[in-house]
């Protein structure tokens, strides 16, 4: 009997799905991002699922049976439980640690924190959702509230549960550059800036909460994970669990190399 230790990982971006793996999660992340031409090339996002999650949704033990090593001893390193609704049949109290891997398959381990309010001076924030739904949106309500909204029944752009983040902007300072130069390049790529100043124009006369669309597809790939605002948010109704980015000074000294390859 192999002594290679199981793992149920939730891949949140760039697709979304449940996987059962042998690999421990630098190397599940290092092999899915860059370790086979058959996957994937880019920044990726999963979580660690507790391997005692079960939900009738899953056939998670028949995958796990599955899941063993190859003949030369090798471990098993994907076996594809689920690539459809997932996010919406886990349990957020079983979502353990989150890794943020960059193009070159570095691999940072995040842990949840319970959210509570974190200090961010805009008001007009930038969110890119990431799973299930890929918009990109404006907002003018606070993390929580926004979480809460983002997955209220009968929201038509909504679902039941919402992994996103925020993208960083100084709206002001944006504003600014383009009042003193209608030609300047757009701060999020694939999004026109006369598009963003409109939005985020519009958000600021109404003294209302709300959101706005401003993209149908997710930027994620496009912009690095210098630009993320406070780390990652998973929503579900009142239910908001936060995966907060490390600072950069502490990203240089403890995590130097992942820090170095970021994008």
């Amino acid at each position: 009997m192999s002594d290679l230790k199981k793992h149920l990982y939730a891949v949140m971006y760039p697709n979304h799905a449940l996987v059962a793996s042998q690999l421990e999660p630098a190397e599940f992340g290092r092999y899915y991002s860059v370790g086979t031409a058959r996957y994937y090339s880019g920044k990726m996002i999963f979580i660690e699922i507790d391997l005692e999650f079960r939900n009738d949704y899953f056939e998670i033990d028949k995958f796990l049976e599955l899941t063993v090593p190859h003949p030369d001893g090798s471990p098993k390193q994907t076996k594809f439980i689920s690539s459809y609704r997932v996010l919406e049949h886990l349990d957020l109290g079983s979502m353990q640690s989150l890794y943020a891997v960059t193009v070159s398959g570095e691999t940072l381990e995040i842990k949840a924190q319970n959210y509570e309010t974190v200090n961010d001076s805009q008001r007009i924030r930038i969110v890119q959702e990431l799973n299930p739904i890929q918009l990109l949106v404006a907002s003018t309500f606070d993390h929580r509230t926004l979480a809460k909204h983002l997955t209220s029944p009968g929201n038509p752009k909504g679902c039941p549960k919402l992994f996103f983040t925020q993208i960083d902007l100084d709206v002001d300072s944006f504003e600014k550059a383009w009042r003193e130069n209608p030609f300047v390049s757009s701060p999020i790529p694939g999004i026109h800036p006369q598009k963003l100043l409109e939005a985020t124009r519009d958000l600021a006369a109404d003294s209302v909460p709300r959101t706005k669309s401003i993209g149908i597809q997710s930027v994620f790939g496009q912009v690095s994970y210098q630009q993320m605002s406070h780390g990652f948010f998973l929503a579900s109704g009142e239910d908001l669990r936060f995966y907060p980015m490390p600072d950069e000074d502490t990203l240089r000294r403890d995590h130097y190399t992942w820090h170095k390859s970021m994008a």
